[in-house]
């Protein structure tokens, strides 16, 4: 090979190293581009997705304050989520005894979440368990983002369908069995969700 023929052959052996170098360079910019239009169509489309929430919405009931052992018509949800209640609420914690219902309710008046758990189909050792994981439950859910209080309460309650069911003003969730996330889920969903959650 002459030495004009090797100076040809080099130049176009680094014309067509350029040009790959090139096409890589377009088709490079031409992925990134796709990838940056594929987040941004999805982004959009999350923002335009409706929001899902946990449980079922129960139509709200009314909110009167009634006088001990006043009589009132039946609640619309088993357990209730809203409704005629007693003028005070329980203090925010695990209860092995229920207080009644209309004191629970004004409970979620003030935006606080019911766990009600019945342990009626349960060994012994079973229901000692379950209460364990919602004291558990209830100890790493943190405080009320307005009130710095606990605003949880736990209660049996033994004429349940489900071993589990949650509550707070006008939602319900029935869980199968404990599911600690689910359960976290409700509460960042509705604690504080209430005509007073200013109140603790």
């Amino acid at each position: 090979m002459t030495a004009r023929n090797r100076i040809a052959q080099q130049r176009a052996d680094w014309q067509a190293r350029e040009e790959r170098r090139r096409r890589l360079i377009i088709g490079g910019w031409i992925l990134a581009a796709l990838a940056f239009v594929g987040v941004l169509a999805f982004l959009v489309w999350q923002e335009t997705q409706p929001e899902v929430r946990p449980g079922v919405e129960i139509p709200i009931q009314g909110q009167n304050h009634i006088q001990l052992g006043e009589p009132h018509d039946p609640y619309n949800s088993e357990p209730p989520t809203s409704g005629p209640h007693y003028d005070s609420p329980v203090q925010a914690g695990f209860y092995d005894e229920a207080p009644l219902d209309e004191y629970l309710v004004h409970n979620m008046e003030h935006g606080h979440v019911i766990l009600w758990y019945n342990c009626t189909s349960m060994t012994p050792e079973a229901c000692d368990q379950l209460k364990a994981d919602l004291r558990a439950v209830m100890g790493s859910a943190g405080l009320s983002a307005i009130t710095g209080t606990l605003k949880l309460v736990a209660v049996p309650r033994p004429t349940l369908d489900k071993p589990i069911v949650l509550t707070s003003w006008g939602h319900m969730q029935e869980l199968d069995a404990f599911d600690r996330n689910a359960i976290l889920t409700f509460i960042r969903a509705y604690r504080d969700e209430a005509p007073e959650p200013g109140a603790a």
